[in-house]
């Protein structure tokens, strides 16, 4: 978003009509709304572009959920495709790739339903923590190891 056209926030508060109409006249019909002292700035934007926004992720979720129903296909496309955006993915038993392509399409399906961001990034995540597990052997025995003896005591967590 750093491309957007700014504006303060005391621009917006004192000429409104003047900051939509710059809204209106963007490229990208947004705006970033600069708050002096603060370090999260705001994005103004149009209802109807946040709709067109969702509606362009709804229908790229409909289009990887038909690329994995159709098993050909998945293996062909979007299992060749995923390290190239998910470099990590190469750490991954080959059935784990395909469940994790399944639950990132199955949760992109849901979150889009509620308009919610925070389960999908939350999966990538816990699928790359996964990743990172597989790709250190010594990490990968200790957590797949039979043995489920006595490991001693546990310190109690400091406070913090």
């Amino acid at each position: 978003m750093s491309d957007l056209q700014e504006v303060t926030f005391s621009e917006l508060l004192q000429r409104p009509n003047e900051t939509v109409e710059k809204l209106k006249n963007t490229r990208r019909r947004a705006l970033r709304v600069h708050r002096r002292g603060s370090e999260d700035d705001l994005a103004l934007t149009t209802i109807a572009k946040v709709d067109e926004d969702h509606e362009i992720l709804v229908l790229t979720v409909r289009v990887l959920r038909a690329v994995m129903g159709d098993p050909m296909t998945r293996s062909r496309f979007l299992l060749d495709l995923l390290p190239q955006v998910f470099p990590w993915i190469a750490f991954l038993p080959a059935e784990a790739r395909v469940s994790f392509a399944q639950e990132l399409v199955d949760i992109m399906d849901a979150s889009a339903d509620l308009r919610v961001n925070a389960p999908v990034l939350q999966l990538i995540l816990e699928w790359r923590n996964t990743a990172e597990i597989y790709a250190d052997p010594e990490l990968l025995a200790i957590l797949t190891s039979t043995d489920r003896g006595d490991f001693g005591p546990v310190p109690r967590p400091a406070a913090e």
